[in-house]
């Protein structure tokens, strides 16, 4: 019988069941603190220590399945069973990849304990990195470039055009009229705006919609373009955006003047939507003519 050294084991649980569930987070785009992931991987270390007095019960299908099951509940707390079903559906591949992983670099016998783990890990997140790019470059295939021409007050003469991106994940519409609507950045847009209204959302975020509701009423004609357009994201179940009825919206895709939309919402985020403002905005798919 093999001697098994519990500091041994404790360290070699807790860091691939940290980098499992932590990948599990990435590859299912699911925000988790570190505390959690942290309470998840102690959970299987747990188990893995009982399971040398325990084995008939713990080494069981059942036994595992209540594991990960109890793994995933704590360290991702999901809402719904079916993002339980796809949480523990990801969490499964990537435990059964770097086990596929261990158990290869194990047969070469040149390695150690310790040493494996850690070869596990180095070659398991690089997988994670060239699948995730794979993702990136599909996603970035499904999205295309165009102009889009914003203007507020048709009087007002200040319009601007920015380059936009196509999204085709961006399904936010206008809860009373079902239109689709802009996502554009409030830096871009803050000349279109009343002074007081793209300084309050510059200092409170647009998180805080009742302030940016009260400094909006106080812009005279500009409360009746105010709407508040509801959204779910990574960390956000029922999020809230500001957003304003524009009176001229154009998109073009060749560089023209574009087709003139009507009753288009345009709403605000206060962070950039890319790096190199290669885009400014976020374009519903059927907003092309």
């Amino acid at each position: 019988m093999n001697d098994v050294y519990l500091d041994v084991l404790i360290f070699e649980n807790m860091i691939m069941n940290y980098v499992i569930l932590h990948i599990t987070s990435l590859t299912a785009s699911r925000c988790s603190r570190w505390y959690r992931l942290l309470a998840g991987a102690a959970i299987g270390t747990l188990y893995a220590i009982l399971s040398l007095w325990l084995s008939a019960f713990l080494h069981a299908l059942l036994g595992k399945i209540l594991l990960s099951a109890l793994m995933v509940l704590v360290a991702y707390f999901p809402k719904k069973f079916k993002d339980f079903l796809r949480l523990s559906a990801i969490f499964y591949g990537v435990t059964f990849l770097f086990a596929g992983i261990s158990f290869g670099i194990l047969l070469t016998g040149k390695v150690k304990s310790a040493s494996n783990i850690l070869a596990t890990v180095c070659v398991g997140y690089l997988l994670v990195l060239v699948i995730a790019r794979c993702i990136q470059k599909h996603r970035h295939a499904e999205q295309s470039a165009a102009q889009v021409f914003i203007q507020f007050e048709r009087t007002a003469d200040n319009g601007v055009w920015l380059p936009a991106m196509i999204d085709t994940g961006n399904s936010l519409r206008d809860p009373f009229t079902g239109t689709s609507v802009i996502v554009a950045e409030l830096e871009a847009l803050a000349a279109l705006l009343p002074k007081e209204v793209s300084e309050s959302i510059r200092e409170n975020g647009t998180g805080d919609i009742l302030n940016s509701a009260s400094v909006v009423c106080t812009a005279k004609g500009w409360e009746r373009r105010f709407r508040l357009i509801p959204y779910h994201s990574v960390g956000h179940e029922n999020g809230i955006l500001p957003g304003f009825k524009a009176d001229v919206v154009r998109v073009s895709e060749d560089g023209g003047e574009g087709a003139e939309l009507n009753d288009v919402v345009v709403c605000l985020y206060e962070k950039a939507l890319s790096e190199d403002e290669q885009y400014r905005a976020l374009l519903a798919p059927d907003m092309i003519a």
